[in-house]
């Protein structure tokens, strides 16, 4: 159901890959979106609908990161 509502409110938000992990947090998932607001959305409806916490992190990737310096 959460998938779907995403994808329904969501369409900027497109979901790249699922990890399970150990420690801090259970699952992590990199979306991406052309518009950070679209990603806050994505984890509303993540908390509202999915019973989860989140923490949402803006990542540049590191090439693009390094042209800016």
């Amino acid at each position: 159901m959460v998938a779907e509502r995403i994808k329904a409110d969501c369409p900027g938000v497109v979901w790249k890959e699922s990890f399970a992990a150990l420690g801090r947090f259970d699952v992590v998932d990199v979306v991406e979106s052309a518009d950070a607001r679209e990603v806050e959305k994505a984890a509303i409806v993540i908390r509202a609908y999915g019973h989860s916490t989140t923490e949402t992190l803006l990542a540049t990737p590191w090439k693009e990161f390094l042209a800016m310096l």
